[in-house]
């Protein structure tokens, strides 16, 4: 990820002091003498005449009286917070967000602001301190609207964005994942500053953490392919590759020709020639080769249309030969012919039978070629078993995501076109 996105739009738009409510720029306080807490007398008449250009959106006229009974003394600490409450309204108007903060600041200082207003004016305070780029009085300032609010997610998003931009990662991090745990669903750009600032500490298993968290909310293929391409990172073995691509090619996330490539190569490895054949078909397809990777992609389907063809011939007796099956390993290379197919129930049915049968040299792999036919089946739900009976670490990384794609996905029966015979040359 680039860094020229570190401030996020949502980040920016939660800090921005557009977001001031148009409730709080018109001060609700009557001017009168006998005001308790009292106003001077000698401060009635510009403060009201304060409040009435104020009304009327005459910031200058309002800004003029203002500075009118800033000049008074003495005055009483309530008279300079009704000036300083006015003032930093006028300023916002007329964008002194310098000059509003300071004035904002004194407000609360004062003692004098209700008690039920306290939260949105620290926000507003923290919005503006963020605009001036001052990070750390927005992060302070953030936080006491938080203590006040600890569910409201766009003052926990400028709260983490203000210490992310001071390099504070963990601290960023955390604000994320304490706003995270206390509502059902995340906001997709605090989860994405949280990511980020994972991404900075180089802290892979936060990263990918993050990334699921995006996924699981927010399941858009943008987030699928940073997952999954962390997942390939990590994914060195032929058996637990053959799974991920399986994942990456069902989430639409596959198009680089090497992923095409190196996906179908896994596939004709492992005995499944009619799926590969379906990659490279939709790769070619989809134009991702072009020139000498064209070339061999071609070379490599004509690999994968003749053992497909070999399977097709296979597959009528498939039924049979499961039935006469002495052993589990047959058993589930019968259902490995059905999955190349693309016949996932049968697949999984034969499957199913070679580890209730026993002695199946690979029950990992077998589980997770179980679980992956019943998804493809469209019964999603039902694969849990299989995923959560594997118990090698990396292959047990990979079901878990297709555990989270059917999570987040309605996963309906995959769309095969069955394997036919090619024909012979002339005939």
């Amino acid at each position: 990820m680039n860094k020229a996105n570190l401030v996020l739009a949502a980040a920016l738009v939660a800090a921005g002091v557009t977001g001031v409510a148009t409730a709080l720029l018109t001060p609700a306080t009557a001017i009168a003498a006998t005001e308790q807490p009292k106003v001077s007398a000698k401060m009635v008449k510009p403060l009201k005449a304060a409040q009435e250009a104020m009304q009327a959106k005459n910031w200058e006229a309002a800004l003029a009286a203002l500075a009118e009974a800033q000049a008074i003394e003495p005055k009483s600490p309530y008279d300079a917070y009704l000036v300083d409450d006015f003032s930093w309204r006028a300023k916002v108007q007329v964008k002194d967000f310098a000059g509003a903060a300071q004035s904002l600041e004194r407000a609360l200082g004062s003692g004098f602001v209700p008690e039920a207003e306290l939260g949105q004016r620290y926000k507003v305070l923290a919005q503006l301190n963020f605009e001036l780029k001052d990070y750390a009085k927005a992060a302070e300032f953030g936080n006491k609207a938080l203590a006040l609010s600890p569910s409201s997610q766009d003052i926990a998003a400028l709260v983490a964005q203000s210490k992310y931009l001071q390099q504070d990662y963990a601290g960023a991090r955390a604000v994320v994942d304490q706003t995270a745990r206390s509502v059902a669903k995340p906001d997709e750009q605090l989860l994405m500053i949280g990511l980020r600032s994972s991404v900075e500490m180089d802290d892979r298993a936060a990263t990918r953490s993050a990334i699921e968290s995006l996924v699981r909310h927010y399941p858009a293929p943008k987030y699928w392919e940073d997952l999954l391409n962390n997942q390939l990172y990590e994914t060195k073995a032929d058996r637990d590759l053959r799974a991920l691509y399986r994942l990456i090619f069902d989430t639409k996330t596959m198009n680089k020709p090497e992923e095409y490539s190196e996906a179908a190569a896994m596939l004709l490895a492992g005995g499944f020639p009619a799926e590969a054949r379906r990659v490279l078909d939709q790769g070619i397809g989809a134009g991702v080769f072009t020139g000498e990777s064209l070339t061999r992609a071609q070379g490599e389907l004509a690999r994968a249309k003749s053992g497909a063809d070999a399977d097709a011939k296979d597959l009528p007796g498939a039924d049979k030969a499961l039935e006469a099956a002495k052993t589990g390993n047959e058993m589930v290379a019968t259902g490995k012919l059905f999955f190349s197919a693309g016949e996932y129930d049968k697949a999984a049915d034969a499957i199913r039978k070679g580890l209730a049968k026993g002695g199946v040299t690979d029950v990992n792999d077998a589980n997770a070629l179980l679980g992956i036919a019943e998804v493809r089946a469209g019964k999603g739900q039902a694969s849990f078993a299989a995923f959560d009976a594997i118990n090698d670490p990396k292959l047990k990384e990979v079901a878990g995501l297709w555990k989270l794609y059917v999570e987040t996905t309605s996963a309906t029966p995959a769309a095969v076109t069955p394997a036919t015979p090619t024909p012979p040359p002339g005939g």
